[in-house]
Formats: C-alpha cells, sequence, structure tokens
C-alpha cells in the first residue's frame, strides 16, 4: 500500500510549486506591464515636452519674422530722406525744410522701433545691429558727426543702413546673418566711403552708381 503521508506531501509541494510558480508569473507580468506603461508615460511627457518647445521656437521665429519686417518698414522711409541727414541739426539746411522735417521724423520712427518692435527680434546680434544703427544716425543727425564731410555722412550711414536691412531679411528668411561689421566712425579724416568687408553684390547701391 502507497504512504499516504508522502502521496499527500508529494500532492501539496506539487500545489505550492503551482501557486508560486503562478504568482511569480503574475508579478513578473504585472512588473512588466507597469514597466512599459512608465516608459510609454515618459515617452509620451517627453515628446509633449519637445512638442511644446517647438512650437515655442516657431512662435518666437515668426514674431521674429513679424518685427523685422515692421522694422524694414521704418527703415524705408528712413532711406528715402538720407540725403537730408546732415541738416537735421542745421539753421539753414542745403535741401529744403521739409526734406529736413521728414528726415527728422523718420529718425525718430527709427529710434521708436528700437522699444517696440525690437523687443520681439530673439536674436542678440540683430537687436545691436540696429541699436548701432540708431545711435549712428542720431550721430550723423543730431550731433553733427562727421560733418565736414556730408556726402560721405550721407553714404557710411546709407550702406550701414543697408547692412542692417540685409541682416532682418535674414531674421525673416531664417538665414544666417551677415559676418559682423563695426559701424563707420563718422569723425575719421578720410573721405573714403565705408563698405562692409563683404564683396557681395548685395551691398552695391544703384542710387549711388557704385
Amino acid at each position: 500500500m502507497p504512504d499516504w503521508t508522502d502521496l499527500i506531501s508529494q500532492a501539496l509541494s506539487a500545489l505550492l510549486g503551482t501557486v508560486v510558480g503562478g504568482a511569480i508569473t503574475v508579478f513578473v507580468a504585472r512588473w512588466q506591464t507597469a514597466k512599459t506603461i512608465n516608459a510609454q508615460t515618459q515617452l509620451a511627457a517627453e515628446q509633449h515636452a519637445a512638442s511644446v518647445q517647438l512650437a515655442h521656437a516657431e512662435r518666437e521665429r515668426e514674431n521674429s519674422a513679424v518685427a523685422a519686417k515692421q522694422l524694414l518698414e521704418r527703415l524705408a522711409d528712413l532711406y528715402a530722406w538720407l540725403p537730408s541727414l546732415p541738416d537735421v541739426s542745421l539753421e539753414n539746411p542745403r535741401l529744403s525744410e521739409h526734406a529736413r522735417a521728414r528726415c527728422a521724423e523718420a529718425m525718430e520712427s527709427v529710434r521708436r522701433g528700437m522699444f517696440t518692435e525690437l523687443f520681439s527680434i530673439t536674436d542678440a546680434e540683430t537687436r545691436e545691429r540696429y541699436r548701432a544703427l540708431v545711435r549712428l544716425v542720431y550721430d550723423a543727425g543730431w550731433r553733427g558727426g562727421g560733418g565736414q564731410h556730408p556726402e560721405r555722412l550721407v553714404r557710411d550711414v546709407r550702406n550701414y543702413l543697408r547692412y542692417v536691412q540685409v541682416s532682418l531679411g535674414s531674421v525673416i528668411d531664417g538665414k544666417r546673418l551677415p559676418v559682423h561689421e563695426e559701424p563707420p566712425a563718422l569723425g575719421r579724416d578720410s573721405s573714403a566711403v565705408w563698405l562692409p568687408s563683404s564683396s557681395s553684390a548685395i551691398w552695391s547701391d544703384p542710387a549711388d552708381g557704385s
């Protein structure tokens, strides 16, 4: 006759093994499921953060482009009246009172742009170039800088203004800025006109015959 104690012991051992094995299987399955859920949750969070960051960068780029276009409009107005820039601080203008008044208005418009649209441009170098242009324009117009060479002064400012225009155009197009250029020193003795170091055709100005 079989030993019932051994049979019962074996049956219980088998049952225990089955139960433990099943418990382990369930635990592993739950652990893997939880791990998968956590990984998916983390991935979703990272994707969301990247999406938010991308959307923010795109909004900043769009805002910069809009601001650059508005600043270009201000610069275009000044460009048209630059020949009267040396007359702004003179009691008796070389050209006309009307042209001098319009040039002064355009100067003020460009200066206002420094405190309005310029803040929407995220690129620090572009902002500094615009500010340098404002300083240059006011030095030439109101502070008499370079007054001994009025024709050269106008062309100096015009060329640096066009350099800033090209920089703003790069912001609009999402392209790399032209290389950094120091603005012209208006009080220099030389009569040579300031030009950027770049030899690109964008610097040629039909109005100057250059």
